[in-house]
């Protein structure tokens, strides 16, 4: 990224982005700890990143993040002890149409610099869901519910894993990961995300 959009991102204060992710997760997913890079803001330079990141083929951008993220957090005793990073999965008719997932080089900065494991075969995508908008609510959570699966429970038994996402927004998908990776024999679970609209 260039200067002029690094200064121009909204970078999420360290100390609210916890709090932040629990408001959000409330009751919903049991994780240990949460961070993000910067506050989602429409028509600025955070969605034109994850807008170039996702759909104009800059897939440099995860790496770039993945970077930079990996550097904050192996600084933080709280994530010293991930051993897998996860990364939310992409159906494969869209990983086909978009030729890449766009949170892969951000997973794997992260786990570089936390010398975990990249792990990206376990947790998949069972549903290619399109906007949860004019669902109704038995519909929606049928889709949290049913959205993703895990192929193994014995790669990542006792594991502390982090799982990885380019935006946090309603918090669905994070759950509906966090559902799937449930029956993990005593497993912990901290989570990473590029923004946060919250």
């Amino acid at each position: 990224m260039c200067t002029h959009c690094l200064h121009n991102i909204a970078q999420y204060p360290v100390e609210l982005q916890q709090p932040a992710f629990e408001s959000l997760l409330y009751g919903r997913v049991n994780f240990e700890q949460a961070r993000c890079l910067f506050y989602f803001q429409k028509h600025g330079a955070s969605q034109e990143a994850i807008h170039n990141l996702k759909y104009r083929n800059q897939s440099q951008l995860s790496e770039f993040f993945g970077d930079w993220m990996g550097e904050l957090l192996k600084e933080s005793k709280h994530f010293q002890s991930v051993d897998a990073v996860i990364p939310v999965p992409l159906h494969p008719k869209r990983l086909r149409k978009r030729g890449y997932n766009q949170v892969e080089g951000f997973g794997r900065g992260i786990a570089k610099h936390l010398k975990a494991n990249y792990i990206d075969h376990v947790l998949l995508r069972r549903s290619n869901s399109k906007t949860q908008v004019f669902k109704n609510r038995m519909a929606r959570t049928e889709m949290i519910e049913n959205s993703f699966y895990i192929s193994s429970t014995r790669t990542l038994k006792e594991k502390h894993l982090l799982l990885v996402d380019d935006l946090a927004t309603t918090g669905a998908t994070l759950e509906s990961c966090y559902l799937a990776l449930k029956p993990i024999p005593d497993f912990k679970l901290s989570l990473a995300t590029m923004a946060l609209n919250r």
